[in-house]
């Protein structure tokens, strides 16, 4: 059936106070969002975040509203705090999550964020115009076998972020013992 976006999907905003929110909390701002990938595999912390931000979950849907062209999307996978100019995005319903993610990465959605941003220096999308964004929702049981299959792949990406990080504290912490003889390779 025909619909918008806000029919299948809504912005969470849960504010966080910097005072209130642990240094060691992972901490997403534009920076860290690469172009084009919804793999999220670098973050901060919280311990430098000096103004509100806010709150994800694991799993949520991060959008960089500033500059939409520059295509900064990507599934948490972790729970965190990150910048104000991030969307988070919440599926209405958990068999809704892979459509909502799919509509959030096309190239015809982020036009359409493009030419409905307000400002030229520094162009912003809010949710309440993507929210009218107009799509095709599919009967409940095509979106529930859509879904399981693109849940399933965000899994993976989900854990392969997480053992390339560990690999890379591994790495970060032996090469120095390697290299002043510290520990050796037989």
């Amino acid at each position: 059936q025909a619909g918008k976006l806000g029919d299948i999907a809504k912005n969470v905003r849960v504010a966080a106070d910097p005072r209130n929110v642990p240094s060691e909390t992972p901490y997403i701002g534009l920076e860290h969002m690469p172009r084009g990938s919804i793999a999220l595999s670098e973050w901060g912390t919280a311990k430098d975040v000096t103004s509100n931000k806010s709150v994800f979950r694991r799993k949520q849907i991060l959008f960089g509203k500033l500059r939409p062209y520059f295509k900064k999307v990507g599934v948490a996978p972790t729970d965190g705090v990150c910048s104000s100019d991030i969307l988070v995005i919440q599926p209405r319903s958990q068999n809704s999550f892979g459509l909502v993610l799919c509509q959030l990465i096309q190239d015809e959605f982020i036009s359409f964020t493009e030419m409905s941003s307000g400002g030229t220096r520094m162009p912003r999308i809010s949710w309440e115009q993507m929210a009218q964004y107009p799509i095709a929702i599919p009967p409940e049981n095509v979106m529930k076998r859509f879904n399981s299959q693109i849940e399933s792949w965000v899994e993976i990406i989900i854990s392969n972020v997480k053992e390339n990080q560990m690999l890379t504290r591994t790495r970060d912490y032996l090469l120095p013992k390697l290299l002043s003889g510290e520990v050796e390779v037989k």
